[in-house]
């Protein structure tokens, strides 16, 4: 067998660990022989593991595990791809490209020639872009099958507002209220727009340095919008939306009753689109893996009432989709289980199997 050390921004999903992985500590993180996925790769970051050793063949090409012609026939026939074939998607597609590029020319000219937003325009191209789809459901589904779309600061904020204005819908807020939010999550990110693209866009890990400028741009943001005549919730949301309930976050390490309300939502929506999107450096995760990542400390660091609803409401719409589990079989949603909502039941063939009571499966992709 014949291995390669590469760096771990250059891993992939399917590649297979010739050499198992140790922390600083002396501890496993992965056994060799695992084949990696998004949940792995992630997770490596997390323990800042900088390279990895993988097994190559003889011709010196990248071994990787890849679905036979049976699975790929099943994933053509999925969910996501189906309506990927929709005249609704093919329109909201167009009407979200179009939307990115208008917000990056409105906001080039706030930030050069220091003209007005146009908070109005913007909120009448988001409410256009909704209208496309015929619910909240149906718009979280056409929003996943974008998931593979490597996006810029611009189309990110899109993302979160169009997450905000569903989870709006899901805790039923008054119109009113519903377009607060909306605009909340549309501008909670622009002070990125005053960070160097060569740091938003850096494939590798960033410097000391680096992460305390990134960390600015919280106040950057909110300092751009404070003073337009805009909700003050609006500009809380961007100075807000790193804070946290325990008081880890930034800029300000603020706790629970100090943080802005619809800037605790607008701070899940924000990670949920940040980890199921592409970046350029990884995959988009798995749903289902996110939400081990936010069971983990979620419930510490974002107010439980709103995440329990959120991923409620997320879990229901995966009942029926196509999924990949971690030993290559697919199969499809069939229950989800209220108490463990990152296990359901899942049928493949005529075989049901209840992924709580079976903890050496889980849900590695939706296709």
């Amino acid at each position: 067998m014949k291995s390669k050390k590469i760096l771990i921004t250059k891993a992939t999903p399917g590649m297979i660990l010739a050499r198992d992985i140790i922390d600083f500590s002396g501890q496993m993180l992965v056994a060799k022989d695992t084949t990696l996925t998004d949940w792995i790769i992630s997770k490596l970051q997390f323990y800042n593991i900088h390279s990895l050793v993988i097994i190559i063949n003889e011709n010196e090409e990248i071994v990787k595990t890849t679905p036979d012609k049976e699975e790929e026939i099943i994933s053509q026939d999925s969910n996501l791809n189906r309506i990927r074939n929709t005249k609704e998607f093919i329109q909201f597609q167009k009407e979200f490209f179009n939307f990115v590029e208008q917000f990056h020319r409105g906001m080039d000219e706030v930030l050069t020639h220091k003209a007005p937003l146009n908070v109005p325009g913007l909120l009448s191209t988001t409410n256009k872009l909704i209208s496309t789809s015929r619910n909240a459901i149906h718009l979280f589904d056409m929003l996943n099958c974008m998931r593979n779309y490597d996006d810029s600061t611009y189309a990110h904020c899109l993302n979160v507002s169009l997450l905000c204005n569903i989870f709006g819908q899901w805790i039923h807020l008054p119109p009113d209220e519903l377009e607060v939010l909306t605009l909340s999550g549309l501008f909670h990110d622009i002070g990125k727009l005053e960070i160097p693209q060569s740091i938003i866009m850096k494939p590798a890990k960033l410097t000391d340095s680096e992460y305390r400028l990134m960390q600015k741009h919280p106040t950057l943001g909110y300092e751009l919008l404070k003073d337009m005549n805009i909700d003050n919730r609006i500009k809380n949301a961007a100075l807000m939306h790193h804070e946290r309930l325990d008081g880890t976050g930034y800029p300000q390490k603020l706790k629970g009753p100090q943080i802005d309300e619809l800037a605790k939502i607008v701070a899940i929506a924000d990670v949920y689109d940040a980890l199921t999107s592409k970046r350029i450096y990884r995959d988009p995760l798995c749903p289902f893996e996110v939400l081990h990542i936010f069971e983990e400390e979620g419930y510490t660091k974002y107010d439980p009432s709103y995440l329990i609803v959120f991923f409620n409401q997320i879990f229901q719409t995966y009942v029926l989709n196509t999924v990949r589990l971690n030993d290559g079989s697919e199969g499809k949603i069939i229950m989800i289980n209220k108490d463990a909502l990152g296990s359901p039941v899942v049928q493949i063939g005529d075989r049901f199997i209840d992924l709580s009571k079976n903890k050496s499966l889980f849900i590695q992709a939706i296709i």
